[in-house]
């Protein structure tokens, strides 16, 4: 066993005994609250700020307040809106900036976000929450020596702060540093154990490295930490999926639905499975709710198609080609499937029809470099000047040196 596979061995034994640790002392501990307390609080706060913005709807920071809460509860839209009324009502208050900055983020829009927590920033918000925030907004603009410095001064003020460690772990794992990452996350955890996030990416790095055992470990203490949440039970599916115990993945795809039915990714991942195991039917059982759920998802009309196919439901998969392609009409794959089963629709029939043209992809022309003219070296023209040739001279008149002659 080289040192490496040592290493990573040790690395892996840490985490399971981390994650049997941290679920006995949690099994010890008196049970958790439930997780509807925090869901009742939430609500109660909203609806007390609702009616103190109708009583006085001119105050910004009741809007703040709200959006934080709406926030909280993943209702991002609701909580952008009143985060820009608050910073309408008070211009440059660098709070108000930060959660700006917090809400864009989550939703993926990293330039804006980045552009605010600055502003923050500037304003004088000197918070380990905001520099943590800056240094995850940094990775995500690929600016890795700024992400480095804000999550150091995060530190420098919040030393035990599990999000920031969190993201230092993210930074290592952008850098192929996975043992760093990994270490970085464990300790976030064991900092921090309500960060779902933490698990998740740990999981999925764990997975990525081949350490299955260990990935399933973390997940474990997920799923024990947040019994109500489909995400965890999907992430294990995914575990099972990628070391090819497909059984097991279904049994944890099918969980995660009965706890949430409206997960697309569930969905997509058993259609996917049971297509691989030409169980084609089922496949389409499966795509057919995730275009009746969400109808924008991209490629599934293509996915359906091709399991209509694989059925010998040829007229059917033709239409759901034609919807592909009308969607997309550079979808090199939907036209190459529409080609090939309006062709066996058509030679069914005897007849014949052009198939659609494939578009050709354009490869930018290359930027013109400028020419760099040099001036030409000026040469002797041998046909107007004459040139003697050197030649050795036959006789040499140099005497003879007799004091230098050697004496016999």
């Amino acid at each position: 066993m080289s040192n490496n596979q040592k290493f990573y061995l040790f690395i892996s034994l840490s985490v399971l005994l981390y994650a049997c640790g941290q679920n006995n002392r949690e099994r010890s501990k008196i049970p958790p609250t439930p997780f509807q307390t925090e869901s009742i609080q939430n609500t109660a706060s909203l609806e007390a700020l609702t009616d103190a913005i109708r009583s006085n709807p001119s105050l910004a920071e009741n809007y703040y307040k709200r959006a934080i809460i709406l926030h909280k509860m993943g209702d991002s839209q609701k909580a952008l809106e009143d985060i820009n009324r608050a910073d309408r009502l008070k211009q440059n208050t660098g709070k108000y900036l930060y959660v700006k900055a917090l809400i864009l983020r989550d939703m993926k829009q990293y330039r804006d976000a980045y552009a605010f927590a600055q502003s923050a920033e500037i304003l004088n918000v000197d918070t380990p929450e905001l520099y943590t925030l800056l240094g995850d907004l940094s990775q995500q603009r690929n600016d890795l020596k700024n992400a480095e410095q804000y999550l150091a001064k995060s530190l420098q003020i919040a030393p035990y702060d599990g999000e920031t460690y969190f993201y230092q772990g993210t930074l290592a794992a952008r850098k192929g540093d996975t043992v760093s990452a990994i270490l970085k996350m464990n300790k976030a955890i064991d900092m921090k154990p309500s960060f779902k996030l933490a698990y998740s990416s740990l999981t999925e790095v764990l997975k990525n490295r081949s350490l299955y055992d260990s990935a399933l470990a973390v997940n474990s203490s997920a799923i024990f930490q947040f019994p109500k949440n489909s995400e965890f039970l999907v992430d294990r599916g995914l575990v099972y999926n990628k070391f090819g115990r497909l059984d097991s993945a279904l049994v944890y795809y099918d969980k995660a639905l009965k706890m949430d039915s409206r997960r697309i990714d569930a969905m997509l991942y058993s259609a996917s499975i049971y297509f691989r195991w030409k169980k084609y039917t089922m496949a389409l059982e499966f795509y057919e709710k995730v275009l009746d759920a969400k109808p924008e998802t991209p490629k599934i009309n293509y996915s359906i198609a091709l399991t209509l196919e694989q059925l010998g439901s040829l007229t059917k998969a033709e239409e759901f080609l034609k919807a592909e392609v009308e969607k997309d009409p550079n979808d090199t794959q939907a036209i190459i499937a529409l080609n090939r089963v309006s062709g066996q629709i058509n030679s069914a029939l005897g007849v014949y029809k052009e198939p659609i043209p494939i578009p050709v992809k354009r490869v930018p022309a290359p930027v013109a470099k400028p020419v760099v003219v040099e001036e030409p070296k000026k040469l002797l023209d041998t046909s107007r000047v004459r040139v003697n040739i050197i030649a050795p001279k036959k006789k040499v008149n140099i005497k003879t040196d007799s004091s230098r002659r050697l004496k016999l």
